[in-house]
């Protein structure tokens, strides 16, 4: 399949994207037996949320018109959010 991107943002997204997919395979082949589809959750919950935080970062910096006060000045920082002891994967 061929995407034709509008802006290397666009690109960008797409490349994490993937690379979030193979954290998710990943996580399947190194789970103990019985705990293939609590290991690939948490790697959705983990990977998913530097994706989400980074397409809103990159979104966000690139309409400054969308901030509320007024153009931005700078690239929009998110600041991570550690996930909980339910997400992490039992060992």
């Amino acid at each position: 399949m061929s995407i034709e991107y509008r802006t290397e943002e666009e690109r960008l997204v797409a490349e994490q994207a993937v690379a979030m997919y193979r954290e998710v395979l990943k996580a399947m082949e190194n789970a103990p037996h019985g705990h293939g589809l609590a290991c690939m959750e948490a790697a959705v919950l983990t990977h998913g949320r530097r994706l989400m935080r980074s397409v809103l970062q990159q979104a966000s910096s690139a309409h400054p018109e969308a901030q509320k006060g007024g153009p931005a000045a700078d690239r929009v920082r998110v600041e991570e959010v550690r996930p909980s002891s339910i997400t992490r994967p039992k060992s």
